[in-house]
C-alpha cells in the first residue's frame, strides 16, 4: 500500500550489533533537538504487530495498518512544542473506557483501538516557525480514515465529521484527561448573534480579553478589560507564566459582571502566509475549550486581531463565524461585541444576520 510506514522507525535502540542508527530527520530535530527523543518513547515495535484474526493477550498488544483509507481533510489545529512532544512520546489507554492508543514514526502520528490494534486514523505533521514569536508550533498537513466497515464501524462517513472528531481525539492523546470513544455530534450548536457595545459590561458568564503574550497590562480592549477587572487580574495573569500565540487561558472576572475572563493571543497579520489564518482559527476553539473547562453557558467575544494587530476586517469576521459554528462546544450563547458600526456590519454580514 502506498505511504505505508516503514517499519525502520521502530527499530530498537543500542546494542553491539545493531545497525547505525540513521541520522535524525529535520521533523525530529525540529520536536527533540539534535539528541532525539527519550527513552521511555514509545513506538510500533513496543505495540507489536499481528495478522488478521490474531488476538491479544496480557502481555502483547497488536496493532494492525489501515486496510481501506480514504483522506480527509486535516483538522485546523496549532500544537505547542511540550504538546507535539506528548503526542510523540505514545499514548496508553488510562481505562477500559478510553478507547485508543497512539505512537509517532518521525512526522506521522497513527491512532489505533485499543481492543483490536486496528488503524484508524494517521496524521502527518509539519512545523512551523513563527518569526514573531520565536515559537515553533506543530500543524496536521494531511489525513486519512479507515473506512472498512468491519474494522470501524458509524452510521455514514462525513469527512467534515471526520475531522472534527480527529481534532479532538489529537487534544486527548496530547494530554487532556477526558477520555474519548465514539464520535458524537451535538443536533444544533449555539446561539450566535452581533451587537454594538462594551464588552466589559456584557454581564455573560465569560468574556474574552485579547491578551499579549505576557499577558500583561495592554491598550484597547484588553487594556479597557483589565481597568474594568481591577489590579487582581493583572496579579492573578502574572502568576499564569504568559500564553502562546494561538493559545487561551482562563483567569476569574474580579470586578466584571462576567465571572470569567479568558484570554487569548491573537496572530499579528503579515500577509496571510504565515499561518495567521490558523492560528486566529485556533484562537476561537481554544477560547471556547476554555470556557467549556469552568461550565461557561455564556461567552462575549470581542473582534480579535483586527486592531493593533490589523488583520483585515472581512476576513476575521468570516474567521469568527465559521469557528463559532463549527467548534463542538457546550456554550449555548455566543455574542460578538462591536465597537463601531463597521465593525457591527462586518461581523452581522459574516453571521447572516440583518443589519
Amino acid at each position: 500500500m502506498a505511504n505505508e510506514p516503514s517499519d525502520e522507525a521502530g527499530e530498537a535502540n543500542g546494542g553491539a550489533d545493531s545497525p547505525e542508527r540513521p541520522p535524525p530527520s529535520l521533523f525530529s530535530t525540529g520536536l527533540w533537538g539534535m539528541d532525539g527523543p527519550p527513552e521511555q518513547v514509545f513506538g510500533r515495535n513496543d505495540w507489536g504487530s499481528c495478522s488478521e484474526g490474531d488476538t491479544h493477550d496480557d502481555h502483547c498488544l497488536c496493532v494492525s495498518p489501515i486496510r481501506e483509507p480514504v483522506s480527509i481533510p486535516p483538522p485546523e489545529m496549532i500544537l505547542s512544542r511540550e504538546e507535539m512532544q506528548e503526542l510523540a512520546s505514545g499514548y496508553r489507554p488510562v481505562d477500559m473506557n478510553d478507547k485508543w492508543l497512539a505512537f509517532m514514526e518521525n512526522d506521522r502520528l497513527f491512532l489505533h483501538r485499543s481492543w483490536t490494534g486496528h488503524g484508524i486514523y494517521e496524521v502527518r505533521f509539519a512545523a512551523k516557525g513563527f518569526s514573531w514569536t520565536d515559537e515553533t508550533g506543530f500543524m496536521p498537513t494531511s489525513a486519512r480514515v479507515e473506512t472498512d466497515p468491519r474494522r470501524y464501524s458509524r452510521e455514514e462517513f462525513d469527512p467534515i465529521r471526520e475531522r472534527d472528531f480527529l481534532r479532538d481525539l489529537i487534544v486527548h492523546v496530547s494530554g487532556e484527561p477526558m477520555p474519548i470513544s465514539l464520535p458524537v455530534f451535538a443536533a444544533s450548536g449555539p446561539t450566535v448573534e452581533a451587537v454594538l457595545g462594551d464588552i466589559t459590561a456584557e454581564e455573560v458568564d465569560a468574556i474574552v480579553n485579547p491578551a499579549n503574550t505576557r499577558l500583561s497590562y495592554g491598550g484597547g480592549v484588553s487594556g479597557a478589560i483589565h481597568k474594568a477587572a481591577g489590579p487582581e487580574l493583572l496579579a492573578h495573569c502574572k502568576t499564569l507564566d504568559g500564553c502562546p500565540v494561538g493559545r487561551a487561558k482562563v483567569t476569574p472576572g474580579f470586578w466584571l459582571d462576567a465571572r470569567w475572563v479568558i484570554h487569548t493571543v491573537t496572530p499579528q497579520w503579515r500577509g496571510g502566509s504565515r499561518g495567521e489564518p490558523v492560528l486566529l482559527e485556533s484562537c476561537y476553539r481554544e477560547s471556547l475549550a476554555r470556557a467549556d473547562q469552568v461550565e461557561a453557558q455564556s461567552i462575549a467575544f470581542p473582534a480579535l486581531a483586527i486592531g493593533a494587530h490589523s488583520y483585515p476586517l472581512k476576513e476575521a469576521a468570516r474567521i469568527a463565524a465559521n469557528m463559532v459554528r463549527s467548534t463542538p462546544t457546550d456554550v449555548k450563547f455566543i455574542r460578538f461585541v462591536c465597537f463601531d458600526n463597521r465593525i457591527l456590519q462586518a461581523f452581522q454580514s459574516a453571521l447572516g444576520q440583518e443589519g
